[in-house]
């Protein structure tokens, strides 16, 4: 099949790609070092029958795999040949200038991190494994990665292990993250993954999107194919080895829950000083731009309606082009602006941000938090982020440092995004316009601190092959 051809070849891409594996209840996210490498690729070798990819059925459990730049080193890939890689993927999320694009300071500044801090170079393997139950989870463990480590191939540096929250393993379809509300339903379905039947018309503009946009080697968004990382192979013919791989972001994410819902009791504080439940509600949602359900104010902008939780066929210039329902600076505005923008009409402004997205993988970690107004428990718990895009720079970083973290978003002039943002020292601002006038809301604190992150290479089926055998 020629570069570039439209068919996906979903046998050759791994399954994290088409799937989240949400039946595989329990996951482990294993951080390795190569410690030899003759048996680190035997062991690959043995893994690589076993790799979960796009066509296989998602039963018991899945393994996927992915690497550092540091990792491809050590299994083999050359200097020169790692300099066909995307520039943010060979200095790492870690590198000064990297943390500055992705508002990394503070107290999310990489020096602070458990994990991928700038210099580690122990961190070459991100081993993925999921299975239905706990039971399940520690066999494919003991399958797939003990006998690696016994026998000296690979040492584990770092373990992560997300935690169903209790009683909300699932609101429908979707998860409920730490803050308390439904999330998932804002995602990109890949053209050629089979997926893309289910839409038609302008939920098919919305949603689906070109394969170049998310594996590399195939036609993106722009109709050119996606540049694809090669090595050398002695023939005077490099080899696309990147064809079918793409590349994986993955941060580690600490929620302040009780700040969070403290902050905002405390901004709809009564005149007499007592709490207004339902306000309070109210504000929280408009700063994440969905109600607790999963409801997009945009269609319910007074009242929750879970029946609108899975609900995401809405544009923000159809229904709501000023933020009267959603606040333009809410998260989910920013995250994905849809067909919003100051600068194109709806058709176009909806092309240009579908340019930028990323499929999210995202898992919680740490218990869940039953009473935040009564305040912190001390226990850590948050979000380990994973999205999959094939340009690191003009999707998952335009996302954070366009959006996110851009003061300017949308016409506004001082705010960030007031969940995922870094916010300035004492604080920054949430804006909820209205009529006759807006509302300003002061003091915004940091509710979210990266405590760990790395980029890593993801890749195609043809790919782990050569790592393991040297052969095509």
């Amino acid at each position: 099949m020629a570069l570039g051809s439209d068919e996906l070849r979903r046998q050759d891409v791994q399954g994290l790609l088409v799937s989240g594996y949400a039946r595989m209840h329990r996951a482990k996210y294993v951080m390795l070092e190569v410690t030899d490498r003759e048996r680190a690729r035997r062991w690959l070798d043995r893994l690589l029958p076993r790799i979960t990819t796009s066509v296989r059925p998602t039963e018991r459990r899945c393994v996927n795999i992915a690497f550092t730049a540091s990792g491809l080193r050590e299994l083999g890939i050359s200097d020169a040949d790692l300099l066909t890689f995307s520039v943010p993927f060979q200095e790492g999320m870690a590198e000064p200038h990297r943390s500055r694009v992705l508002g990394d300071w503070g107290p999310s500044d990489p020096s602070t991190w458990v994990w991928g801090r700038h210099g580690d170079d122990r961190l070459h393997v991100l081993l993925l494994l999921f299975g239905c139950d706990p039971d399940e989870l520690a066999e494919v463990e003991s399958d797939e990665l003990a006998p690696a480590v016994r026998g000296g191939a690979v040492a584990v540096v770092h373990e992560l292990t997300p935690e169903p929250l209790p009683g909300k393993v699932n609101c429908g379809k979707f998860g409920i993250e730490h803050f308390g509300f439904a999330d998932g339903m804002s995602q990109p379905v890949v053209r050629g993954s089979g997926q893309e039947q289910r839409y038609k018309g302008d939920d098919a503009r919305r949603t689906v999107i070109e394969p170049g946009e998310f594996v590399l080697g195939y036609r993106n968004a722009y109709g050119k194919v996606t540049p694809v990382p090669r090595v050398a192979t002695g023939t005077g013919r490099p080899w696309d080895f990147g064809r079918h791989g793409t590349y994986l972001v993955f941060r580690q994410l600490a929620q302040d829950v009780a700040g969070f819902w403290r902050y905002v009791d405390r901004q709809t504080l009564r005149p007499d000083g007592s709490a207004d439940e339902e306000a309070r509600v109210r504000l929280a949602s408009k700063m994440v731009g969905r109600w607790p359900s999963g409801a997009p104010l945009v269609r319910t902008p007074h009242l929750d309606d879970p029946d609108l939780g899975a609900d995401n066929s809405f544009g923000f210039a159809q229904w709501d082009r000023d933020g009267l329902r959603c606040p333009i600076g809410s998260h989910v505005r920013r995250s994905n602006p849809r067909d919003a923008s100051p600068d194109a009409r709806p058709p176009r402004a909806l092309e240009l941000a579908n340019l930028h997205r990323i499929i999210r993988r995202g898992r919680v970690y740490g218990a869940g938090l039953d009473a935040p107004l009564d305040g912190d428990d001390g226990q850590e718990r948050g979000l380990f982020f994973l999205c999959l895009n094939a340009n690191i720079e003009r999707q998952f970083e335009f996302v954070q440092q366009n959006w996110c973290n851009n003061t300017k978003f949308g016409g506004l002039y001082d705010e960030a995004d007031p969940i995922t943002g870094t916010q300035p020292e004492g604080g920054g601002r949430f804006t909820v316009q209205g009529v006759p006038v807006r509302t300003r809301h002061h003091g915004v604190p940091n509710f979210v601190t990266v405590r760990g992150g790395a980029y890593f290479f993801l890749p195609g089926i043809p790919a782990l092959r050569y790592l393991a055998t040297g052969r095509r």
